[in-house]
């Protein structure tokens, strides 16, 4: 019975996180985010480093690079919220440095009229 435990909370523990697959958002543009369940136990930077993973595949099935565009991680609340992480990126032909934005993503143009 010990070792039925023993297999029942490593299952749980290596099926805590739920991703959703590429969303294009835009000109090859992704967006994709993963949720770690597993509580105090998970590891919310590792959901990031899954989702670079995960967009790495996608691209290279389109025969291109990924290139990170932003990164976002909020940590696990006990009793409030789970913790997890959210990417956007590209996939283009030929990948440079990643440059993240301080922005996140979300530019704010100001118009003035003289």
């Amino acid at each position: 019975m010990k070792k039925f435990y023993i297999y029942f909370i490593t299952t749980m523990l290596l099926s805590s996180c739920a991703s959703t697959v590429p969303i294009k958002i835009g000109a090859n543009t992704y967006y994709s985010s993963k949720t770690n369940y597993a509580g105090i136990f998970g590891d919310v930077g590792a959901t990031t480093g899954d989702l670079i993973v995960e967009g790495n595949h996608f691209c290279e099935s389109l025969g291109k690079e990924l290139q990170l565009v932003t990164q976002s991680n909020k940590d696990n609340v006990p009793g409030v919220r789970f913790g997890g992480s959210t990417i956007t990126f590209k996939c283009v032909n030929n990948a440079s440095d990643p440059v993240m934005r301080s922005d996140r993503g979300i530019s704010t143009v100001e118009i003035i009229h003289k």
